[in-house]
């Protein structure tokens, strides 16, 4: 499901390739958007040797600060399931709570616009058992679960589709300061890390024009 989520965005994003665009009229502008892909562990042996790739996703607000310069606030789900063998130990969840990230545009007024990005925030990360609740370590009884903080970085580019219409792809890479070993002996203790493809679509609108109500000032 998630391949073919991913596979109808990137269409989306080449459909767009004659499109003109440009950044300095969005100057000022907020973006509501959606990002859709799925994510890869990549630290916490435990985790890692065992996880397979799910669906994620992403609610995204950005402000566009300069023609280069977006700033995005997000919130998202993503997992992967955990082939352990074990009915106790069977999704890794993370979920960027609440992250902030600058966004640099490589290029300004072009149609396929580059960026990389950089930010952090606060993260929640669970290990769920096979009827969706938190798992619990055997030995300590203390819940695979947390909120933490965490960094990222991205690499990505844009399509403007229309004025108001942008799709984007990318790669975020997320670290998250999560490592309780004493807390959890028995495993999936230590610091966490996940690479995320995404692919999704922003709709811009201004921040500044005023609603016409037909009343006098």
């Amino acid at each position: 499901m998630s391949r073919n989520l991913i596979g109808g965005l990137i269409l989306l994003l080449l459909a767009g390739a004659a499109a003109s665009s440009s950044a300095n009229d969005l100057v000022g502008s907020g973006a509501i958007g959606g990002r859709l892909g799925t994510s890869i562990f990549t630290q916490d042996p435990d985790t890692r040797s065992v996880a397979r790739p799910r669906l994620a996703g992403d609610v995204v607000f950005s402000y566009v600060w300069q023609d280069r310069i977006t700033a995005d606030i997000t919130a998202g789900y993503g997992y992967n399931k955990l082939e352990s063998g074990n009915d106790l130990y069977y999704l890794a969840v993370s979920e960027p709570l609440f992250t902030l990230t600058g966004r640099y545009f490589l290029k300004d007024g072009k149609g396929w616009r580059p960026y990389m990005g950089a930010g952090g925030g606060a993260y929640v990360w669970s290990v769920l058992n096979y009827d969706l609740s938190v798992a619990i370590d055997p030995q300590t009884t203390r819940r695979l679960h947390g909120m933490v903080p965490g960094l990222h970085g991205m690499l990505g580019v844009e399509r403007r589709m229309s004025k108001r219409i942008g799709m984007t792809g990318d790669v975020v890479y997320h670290y998250l300061f999560s490592e309780k070993r004493g807390d959890f002996p028995s495993g999936y203790g230590g610091n966490k890390a996940y690479l995320q493809f995404r692919a999704g679509v922003s709709f811009y609108f201004s921040l500044s024009e005023r609603v016409d109500t037909g009343l006098p000032e």
